[in-house]
């Protein structure tokens, strides 16, 4: 390996990666959803944060006290510390539950497109673009495998 070979790696991955880019995006999110679907507690566990955030801002928003068998929390647990709370709790959910995941289909993701990317070499590309004809211009050429149909038009009185 020479420092030719380097570029010419590199400059093959910026090509591929340029042309192939939402090819690579379907792949990530394909991934993710793969990845998501294979890790039910991760679903669980963020639905159940999402809801304490949501009826956290709801109660703040409308200032609705805390209140748990007849007994007003919201004396011992003000707005801060729930919110402080809720901050561990999802903290403590997204490293439990969510990392491995998101490390997995991140790293599944830059290995599938790192490789094709890699591999898929750049002049079929180049000459993919020139071989290919338009539909438009086989109608005018008047088509070139000789299988024309003629349609007679009857004019209606």
């Amino acid at each position: 390996m020479d420092k030719t070979t380097v570029e010419k790696v590199k400059r093959r991955v910026d090509l591929n990666f340029a042309y192939f880019l939402t090819n690579y995006a379907l792949i990530a999110a394909g991934t993710c959803v793969v990845v998501i679907l294979m890790h039910p507690m991760m679903i669980i566990y963020s639905v159940i944060v999402y809801s304490f955030w949501k009826a956290h801002t709801i109660m703040v928003k409308n200032n609705i006290p805390l209140v748990v068998f007849d007994k007003d929390v919201g004396q011992y647990l003000s707005v801060e510390i729930r919110t402080k709370l809720l901050y561990v709790v999802t903290l403590w959910v997204v490293i439990m539950y969510c990392l491995m995941p998101f490390l997995a289909a991140s790293g599944l993701t830059f290995l599938m497109v790192f490789t094709h990317a890699v591999m898929r070499d750049p002049k079929q590309i180049e000459s993919g673009k020139a071989s290919y004809k338009n539909d438009s211009d086989d109608e005018h050429s008047g088509g070139s495998d000789g299988s024309e149909v003629m349609v007679e038009s009857i004019d209606n009185v």
